[in-house]
């Protein structure tokens, strides 16, 4: 999938997480914004990807230090069947796998854990899926000028994760949760492709630990109809259930 796709599905399924554990529309919000932004973590193992350009230099030196990471795990555990055609390791790796997007939470959830840790995740998670979604937007204006906007936005959720962190809600282990779930969404949307996706590493299968499970019924990323469906799907869903839960009885 594209990485304006990944954001829009991440920004519906971090929401529903928010609303399913605390049902407050507030909360539900904030925690789309870093779904949306945690759905593209798995794409930092490539310095070129979406994700990878969105932030500028920060992004890019994360995603080399990760794409380095994924190619030394590859080589660490490929079985003597892969290792007779060796793959590159980098994309589609480490980072696509369950454990990959356990990690990612786990992380985010640890530096939750600091005082302003949970607004600063919330803050990066909220800049990623901002500036991945506004790239495509020409008509805003420079593409220094779209990262600028993304990030002065990405301050509104995070301020309000400041509001509620002190009382109402296990922020720490939610935003983990949320981080977890945008991240196996990312996942989930490449088992849709041609490609897919190695869903049982690090257990092996026909001989291969990095064996690419993909979906019965894939889908080409840019040029399916499908795609471009869920994306808009995903986007307008996240308001409809963020009203049915602001009208929902107490």
């Amino acid at each position: 999938m594209m990485g304006t796709s990944h954001a829009a599905t991440g920004l519906l399924t971090g929401g529903v997480t928010g609303l399913l554990v605390t049902s407050d529309p507030v909360h539900g919000l904030v925690c789309g914004a870093v779904g949306a932004g945690a759905a593209l973590l798995p794409d930092l193992d490539t310095p070129g990807s979406a994700v990878g350009r969105s932030l500028g230099w920060v992004t890019e030196w994360v995603a080399v230090g990760v794409q380095a990471l994924s190619r030394a795990v590859y080589r660490g555990t490929s079985t003597p069947t892969e290792r007779r055609r060796p793959q590159d390791g980098g994309h589609r790796f480490l980072t696509h796998t369950l454990p990959g997007c356990l990690a990612f939470g786990v992380l985010a959830a640890l530096i939750s854990l600091v005082p302003w840790g949970a607004a600063l995740v919330v803050l990066a998670m909220s800049a990623l899926g901002l500036a991945t979604v506004t790239g495509a937007w020409t008509f805003v204006g420079t593409a220094r000028l779209r990262k600028r906007v993304a990030t002065v936005t990405a301050f509104v959720p995070a301020a309000a994760t400041l509001l509620f962190a002190t009382g109402s809600g296990p922020v720490f282990w939610l935003v983990g949760l949320v981080v977890f779930v945008g991240s196996l969404t990312h996942v989930l949307g490449d088992w849709l492709t041609p490609s897919g996706v190695p869903l049982a590493w690090p257990f092996g299968v026909r001989g291969k630990r990095w064996w690419m499970f993909h979906a019965p019924l894939t889908l080409h990323t840019g040029r399916s109809r499908v795609e471009t469906g869920i994306a808009w799907a995903s986007t307008a869903g996240l308001p409809v259930v963020l009203a049915v839960a602001a009208t929902a009885p107490a």
